[in-house]
């Protein structure tokens, strides 16, 4: 049938817009490219229209068109099918989640709880336990932490900290060497170690963990004694000797000492010796009295005081006195 009427609207190429002469509100017409504008002004056009494309696969890959959402659907459908997450692990086999079908666990670990709030996975460590590892604490008193590294303080193990939890067996000197010398004997840490002396001539005593050895008040000696130094001072009373010869001098090599004995007395507040002597420059015997210096190796008989000291005998026999010459 033919068509008696027809309303066109002002049309043209996109490019070529017409320049001063459109009117607000007109509409306009794209011949190339099937555009629809309203002027805004006399210069200036808005689109407000595209050509809609109904493309499963968006295959068109239009910048003018426009789609149906039964075709952008179908299109984010088959990709999201089409695609999943790999995932690996320190340990175990790769998995591949399906990001349509499939959901991905997020599981703890002894020490680990995960949980899910919202859009959010929270990964946390649980406090350490005897029984159960987790997330620990180290006391600042005793141990020190520096870029992962835990590290014990000098002297950070108190005794109180150790007592019964470490074995002797484990420590690298679990015993104690006693030694007289020739004989010895290990002890074991935690054993007893005794101190004896010998009755009468060795005394122990112990007193809040000191050793006191010393020699008791009578001393009795079973083999001999000898005395190396310079001197022995006896401040007894009584001196028994069972040996009927004294010997004296015993060191003499070359008759330059006299040999004898004094003893000291006291005069006027003065102190004085007297003694019987063999004198080695006149290789005869002198009983002496007064000298108010103690003999030392020899008597000197030029000190002060000295002189010769009267004998009184009941009986002289088989002797020769002789007054000497001049």
């Amino acid at each position: 049938m033919a068509r008696n009427n027809a309303i066109q609207i002002r049309r043209g190429a996109d490019g070529s817009v017409p320049t001063g002469s459109m009117v607000a509100g007109e509409p306009l017409f794209s011949t190339d490219n099937a555009k629809f504008y309203i002027a805004t002004d006399a210069t200036t056009k808005s689109w407000i229209g595209a050509t809609i494309l109904d493309q499963d696969d968006l295959s068109g890959n239009s910048a003018t068109s426009l789609a149906t959402q039964q075709s952008i659907k179908a299109y984010v459908d088959a990709q999201v099918t089409a695609q999943d997450l790999d995932i690996s692990a320190d340990s175990g086999s790769n998995i591949a989640i399906d990001l349509d079908s499939e959901v991905m666990a997020v599981t703890g670990g002894e020490g680990i709880d995960t949980s899910i709030s919202g859009n959010a996975i929270t990964i946390a460590g649980e406090d350490a336990s005897t029984s159960n590892k987790g997330v620990a604490s180290f006391s600042s008193d005793n141990f020190a932490a520096s870029s992962g590294v835990i590290t014990v303080k000098d002297g950070g193990i108190a005794n109180a900290e150790l007592a019964g939890s470490i074995a002797n067996a484990k420590l690298a000197n679990s015993s104690t060497t006693v030694s007289d010398g020739s004989n010895s004997t290990a002890i074991s840490l935690g054993s007893t170690m005794t101190f004896s002396g010998t009755s009468n001539e060795v005394t122990v005593a112990e007193s809040s963990g000191t050793v006191t050895i010393g020699l008791p008040d009578d001393v009795t000696i079973a083999g001999d004694l000898t005395v190396s130094g310079e001197t022995v001072t006896t401040n007894v009373a009584t001196v028994s000797i069972e040996d009927p010869l004294v010997s004296y001098a015993n060191g003499n090599t070359g008759n330059a000492v006299d040999i004898g004995f004094y003893g000291k007395y006291r005069t006027n507040g003065t102190d004085l010796y007297l003694g019987l002597a063999w004198n080695a420059d006149q290789t005869e015997f002198i009983l002496f009295e007064g000298n108010q210096a103690a003999p030392t190796t020899t008597v000197n008989i030029a000190g002060t005081g000295y002189t010769l000291s009267d004998l009184r005998l009941g009986a002289v026999h088989a002797a020769t006195l002789d007054g000497g010459t001049y």
